[in-house]
Formats: structure tokens, sequence, C-alpha cells
């Protein structure tokens, strides 16, 4: 299983393996090396693990397929951040000049992530 995502520094668009997530929590950017901080990289894995756990209960009655968009969130995830309009670049956005464990702010929404 892979998630596809797109940095939103310089459009690169790329496949990250589940399981590589899952044994090393790192998401990076191959095209300009942007990347998320450990600590969201370690929330996004362990966050997908209990998923998983979820969804193999949920196999023995139902096939469950789920696409997850980042710009088509359902409430409350779907707001813009504070003091932003959309698409238009913030300082954080070059995550790939700070350090690796800074953290997010709670409210900024996550890089593209589709789960198919």
């Amino acid at each position: 299983m892979t998630l596809d995502l797109t940095c939103q520094a310089c459009d690169t668009s790329f496949e990250l393996d589940v399981a590589e997530l899952l044994d090393e929590p790192r998401l990076q950017c191959p095209g300009c090396d942007a990347r998320v901080p450990r600590a969201t990289a370690e929330a996004l894995s362990g966050a997908l693990e209990e998923l998983f756990g979820h969804v193999a209960r949920l196999r023995p009655k139902f096939q469950l397929i789920a696409e997850v968009e980042s710009d088509d969130l359902p409430p409350p995830f779907d707001r813009e951040r504070p003091g932003r309009a959309a698409g238009e670049a913030g300082e954080d956005d070059d995550e790939g000049a700070g350090d690796d464990d800074e953290e997010l702010e709670e409210d900024e929404p996550e890089r593209d992530v589709d789960d198919e």
C-alpha cells in the first residue's frame, strides 16, 4: 500500500510505501528534500497503525476502500489556517531548512495524502 504525495514546495509527486513509514517514520520530498517534523511523521505512522487495526476488525463483514484528499477534508479539518489565504506560502512551508524534531502547529493541515 502506498501514499501518493505532492510536495507543496516544489510540486514533485511521489509515492511513499506505508510499510516503510510504519518502520521508519520519515516523510521527505525526493525533489527538494522538504520534510515534516519527525513528531508529525511519527503521529501519522501511529494513526495509520490504529486505523489498520480497526480496518482488520471490520474486514470479516465489510470491505473498506478509503481515499483521503487533503484539499477535501471534513469539518472541522476543512478550515484554512488562521491568517493564511488558500495557496499562500508561509514562513513554515520550508520544513527542509528547520530542525527535524520541531513541532507543527496543531491546526496546520497536513500535506496531500492519498490512502488507497
